[in-house]
């Protein structure tokens, strides 16, 4: 996932690869809420269902679920 450089600026880079193998892992959206609990959850402010996971105390990896089988929108 990583390139050989550094993640300058990037905040947690080797808990972030974590969280990015772990929901490419995941064959259904519900299988993200099993453990390691990296904080999944629905957004509150968020009317188009964004979800979020912790990288940090105030970072998130926030997407997209179109459906139950479905995992998009990385951002």
């Amino acid at each position: 996932m990583m390139g050989a450089g550094k993640a300058k600026g990037l905040a947690e880079p080797v808990r972030l690869a974590r969280l990015l193998g772990f929901i490419s892992a995941a064959v259904r959206a519900d299988h993200l809420e099993t453990p390691p609990n990296f904080g999944f959850r629905r957004l509150a402010a968020s009317p188009n269902g964004t979800y979020g996971m912790t990288v940090t105390r105030n970072w998130r990896l926030t997407f997209t679920l179109p459906d139950e089988q479905t995992l998009a929108d990385l951002t």
